[in-house]
């Protein structure tokens, strides 16, 4: 009982110290759960991120592998995702994408990791295999289907397709209401609308203006 306390209350403080975006506690306080513990395959996991945020990659390697190790399979998809965001981190965008590629493998209907394998391929600038990644996500079982609403509208922005990703952005405020990056997002495609409507307008009556100017001197 005492064992058990002493492990929740360690990990309740490696979870805040991660939460609160402390690398450096985070990793004091998972080394000294898990060199009493290394049975604990969400300290590796939670360990292996903060090292990732303080670029110390190989001791991440380590940790996320046996993080991955001790994994139950329905969450297996976790800790492959990890390492895709680690060698994200590192810059190696196309072998991240195939670790969330094997993410999405071990959990198809989980959202998050086409969320991930979508960001990744927008990073690279692959915009139309992104959209279609964070178009799956939308359609996932599981996970954040906010954000994948709001990251496909992201992707439709960038591809100047503003009257869809304003979909995408309200789809996502459907499901959150309070959702800030969505409420920017759509704050920022309408603005852009009435710009470039507002810019058609002026352009077409200059056209007009043009040809009844041309017309007058002919006649």
């Amino acid at each position: 009982m005492q064992t058990m306390t002493w492990i929740q209350s360690r990990w309740n403080r490696l979870r805040a110290a991660h939460r609160a975006d402390l690398p450096a506690l985070a990793v004091a306080r998972g080394r000294e759960l898990v060199d009493r513990h290394p049975e604990c395959g969400p300290a590796w996991k939670i360990l292996g991120s903060a090292l990732v945020d303080l670029a110390r990659y190989d001791e991440a390697d380590e940790a996320i592998r046996r993080a991955t190790s001790l994994c139950p399979p329905g969450k297996l998809w976790v800790t492959l995702a990890e390492m895709g965001h680690l060698h994200r981190a590192r810059g190696n965008l196309s072998v991240a994408a195939a670790w969330y590629r094997r993410a999405i493998n071990a959990a198809p209907e989980e959202a998050g990791a086409h969320i991930f394998l979508g960001g990744i391929l927008a990073q690279s600038g692959r915009l139309k295999e992104a959209e279609a990644a964070h178009r799956t996500a939308t359609l996932c079982e599981y996970g954040c289907r906010d954000e994948a609403f709001l990251n496909l509208g992201l992707v439709l922005r960038a591809q100047d397709r503003l009257d869809e990703a304003a979909g995408c952005f309200e789809a996502a405020l459907e499901l959150d209401p309070k959702y800030k990056p969505a409420k920017l997002a759509l704050r920022d495609v309408h603005q852009a609308i009435r710009v470039q409507k507002a810019h058609h307008r002026d352009a077409s009556a200059r056209r007009d203006g043009d040809f009844r100017d041309r017309k007058a001197a002919v006649a």
